[in-house]
């Protein structure tokens, strides 16, 4: 567990020893170890590789931007949240030049959890690359995505009971994870079980495939930094229902949104679009709009703007 074959700036295929921890600190040593000659800046992402990146700003006397995808408040749903995990990413923060955050949302936690200036953070929404609409809509309700407690699908569970009990429809849980084993045992617990496919994981094809024949996608999030996968449904042709706690919904004015824990709200929601054609098709139509100004190109544009402030 937590072991790696890849060295960093390198071709050599050796295992890291040891626990998880013990690894990521081993992996951390390597990746300061390896890095040597003349570079303008040091950009790391998330905690795997923040201790290396505050080492070698030292060593090299460069600055450091880090860019947050996730905190441990998010992965942990805000529930028992790992202090290890915490203390490098306070570390990181406090010692990087500038923070790039996903989403206003995720800035909002690096200030008021982690206790870092405002000033130094800068937020770059994700991009998407789009998939594409083909093939014909089928009444299917979707969620994909990992399977964690921070994802919330129990509640989409919940609210999948309470739309079945107005419409003929079937429910998608596209992916792994965890909470798996505990998922189907809860569709059971509902009766709900033959109206739930659980896929496990799926191939890029048949993610592409999925996204383009449901007809509501739903993300569920408990806590989401961003949530690309709400862009990749819209990019299928598919209007998205998404949690109110999620920087994606900042991101987007064409979707409908609900509490997480409102499953009476998002159950409500899904049957509005399942039935009301001309709703889907004005959200679907202009969400792909707002998908302009979601790229790739948009968030390198405005990488780059920060690695000019931290080098000027």
């Amino acid at each position: 567990m937590g072991e790696t074959v890849i060295y960093p700036y390198g071709t050599e295929t050796k295992t890291i020893d040891g626990d998880f921890f013990t690894a990521v600190e081993k992996f951390n040593k390597l990746c300061y170890e390896k890095v040597n000659g003349n570079y303008d800046l040091i950009h790391c992402h998330d905690w795997l590789t923040a201790n290396a990146g505050i080492m070698l700003k030292e060593k090299l006397g460069i600055p450091l931007v880090l860019t947050v995808h996730s905190t441990e408040y998010d992965r942990s749903a805000n529930l028992n949240p790992n202090p290890w995990f915490i203390d490098i990413e306070r570390n990181a923060m406090e010692k990087a030049d500038r923070i790039i955050a996903v989403s206003h949302y995720t800035k909002r936690i690096i200030v008021e959890r982690y206790g870092i200036d405002e000033n130094k953070i800068r937020v770059v929404h994700n991009g998407v690359k789009p998939i594409g609409e083909h093939g014909e809509k089928k009444k299917i309700v979707l969620y994909l995505g990992r399977l964690t407690m921070q994802k919330g699908v129990e509640f989409f569970l919940r609210a999948a009971k309470k739309v079945l009990e107005k419409e003929d429809c079937s429910f998608v849980v596209a992916g792994t994870g965890d909470m798996l084993p505990q998922l189907i045992h809860l569709s059971i617990a509902l009766g709900i079980a033959d109206k739930v496919m659980f896929t496990g994981p799926l191939t890029e094809d048949e993610v592409k495939h999925i996204y383009r024949i449901s007809s509501v996608y739903v993300l569920p999030s408990v806590s989401e930094p961003f949530g690309i996968t709400a862009l990749e449904a819209i990019s299928a042709g598919t209007p998205v229902i998404i949690s109110k706690s999620s920087g994606v919904a900042e991101a987007l004015r064409n979707c409908l949104t609900a509490d997480f824990w409102d499953v009476n709200e998002m159950a409500n929601k899904i049957v509005a679009l399942l039935r009301y054609d001309a709703l889907r098709k004005t959200l679907k139509e202009n969400a792909k709009k707002e998908l302009r100004f979601l790229t790739w190109d948009r968030a390198a544009r405005k990488t780059l703007e920060v690695y000019q402030e931290v080098v000027s």
